[in-house]
């Protein structure tokens, strides 16, 4: 490892590389076409990104390009590599179809980068109008490969892997196994290394389920930011439903952030700037919003929606336990979503059924009231209760009314 890469990693605190990062460091140094696969969260970034990096010669321009299905997940990995970047004194530009296309257009002209982060979409488009070209194209990284495809065509990749030099190598990186990574020595015309450490990684993850109908999903959560520190990120099924919940609970008092697909960059950027510096503590997203985003701290992932497959769970759940930290994944559902969801992950996730039990979650059924009574009417003895004066009640209502609420006073 080159000394530039020690010193960063020293500044900022990994002293020991992830599994992961131990499995894949020579074979991509040698030049390696390799489909990685681990858990989320356990450093696949720069599992691919040092040995890659310390391959680039400057002054050759694109010849790192990594992919990343979203727009927030391609600036997620180019600050976390970035000051590896800078260390070994390369450039690095991110293009993505949020950011403005003349200015990513003049950085590809004029800082001729070594290193490209981009999503699918935005890097075709540069590559038809030839500001990239195949052989430039030293290390193609696909990341998060398993979500890829939802948002780039198979052909394209393809086309693109199969040209790509003969001395090129092609990295995926995913947590879940996907077409891409199952067919990769087809799609890309090659040989591939499979590294697959999922196994051998442990978990501090601890998946419960919440049973809750429907018109009482806001007060669980609710109840849920009451507990002992909580972070959490809520998912939903779809945008509709997102935007509806968001809408009531704006009516309430919770201080909340959104990530929307309507929204523009700037107002998501915002939203995960307040979520990550603690100023709101509930983030809502969808699971094409959210794909891959590592945020420091969350504690407890929620899902208003039961996942409609096992990987999308695995997804979402690997947003909180990052790097080894504890974390929750609380479910809301009904008896059919626990049956659903216990068929959907099988035996690969322990789940667990939880109660409210003051600011924890507990595993024990809280006791009914006739039971309560039962155990204290054991303990005590009966003493016949004092008769209470009635006084005249005085400011009746002493409630929370908003201002709308409140009528007029008559002069």
């Amino acid at each position: 490892m080159k000394t530039e890469i020690k010193t960063v990693l020293t500044r900022l605190g990994f002293d020991e590389p992830t599994l992961i990062q131990k499995k894949t460091s020579e074979l991509i140094k040698e030049g390696a076409s390799c489909v990685a696969l681990a858990k989320t969260g356990t450093g696949k970034t720069l599992a691919y990104a040092l040995p890659a990096l310390e391959k680039v010669e400057p002054g050759r321009p694109n010849s790192l390009v990594i992919f990343a299905p979203t727009t927030e997940l391609a600036v997620q990995i180019r600050h976390a590599i970035d000051p590896f970047i800078n260390a070994l004194c390369l450039t690095g530009i991110t293009l993505v179809g949020a950011g403005n296309r003349k200015r990513q257009e003049d950085n590809l002209k004029k800082k001729h980068p070594e290193v490209v982060v981009a999503t699918p979409g935005r890097f075709f488009d540069f590559f038809s109008s030839n500001r990239i070209t195949l052989n430039q194209i030293k290390t193609l990284v696909i990341d998060e490969a398993d979500d890829i495809l939802e948002f780039s065509k198979m052909e394209l990749l393809s086309s693109l892997g199969q040209n790509l030099p003969a001395d090129a190598q092609i990295l995926l990186f995913g947590a879940t196994e996907s077409e891409i990574t199952q067919k990769a020595v087809e799609l890309f015309a090659r040989d591939f290394t499979i590294i697959d450490v999922r196994s051998e990684q442990t978990t501090t993850v601890k998946n419960c389920f919440l049973q809750v109908d429907n018109p009482h999903k806001m007060d669980f959560i609710q109840r849920l930011m009451r507990l002992a520190h909580f972070k959490g990120m809520l998912f939903f099924d779809s945008n509709q439903t997102m935007m509806r919940f968001a809408g009531i609970l704006g009516h309430t008092k919770t201080k909340f952030g959104l990530l929307a697909n309507e929204f523009g960059k700037q107002k998501r950027e915002d939203a995960l700037s307040d979520f990550k510096a603690g100023r709101t503590k509930l983030l809502l997203a969808t699971d094409l919003a959210a794909r891959g985003l590592d945020i420091p701290g969350v504690t407890y992932v929620v899902n208003y929606d039961i996942p409609s497959d096992g990987n999308t769970y695995l997804h979402r759940a690997g947003r909180t336990g990052r790097m080894g930290a504890s974390g929750y994944v609380v479910s809301l559902g009904d008896d059919h979503d626990l049956r659903d969801l216990r068929k959907l992950l099988g035996k690969t996730v322990e789940l667990e059924r939880v109660y409210f039990a003051g600011n924890k979650l507990d595993s024990k059924p809280p006791q009914k009231k006739n039971e309560k009574a039962d155990e204290k009417s054991k303990s005590t003895s009966i003493v016949p209760p004092k008769k209470k004066k009635h006084r005249k009640k005085q400011n009746k209502n002493k409630g929370y009314h908003p201002h709308y609420l409140k009528k007029k006073e008559q002069k």
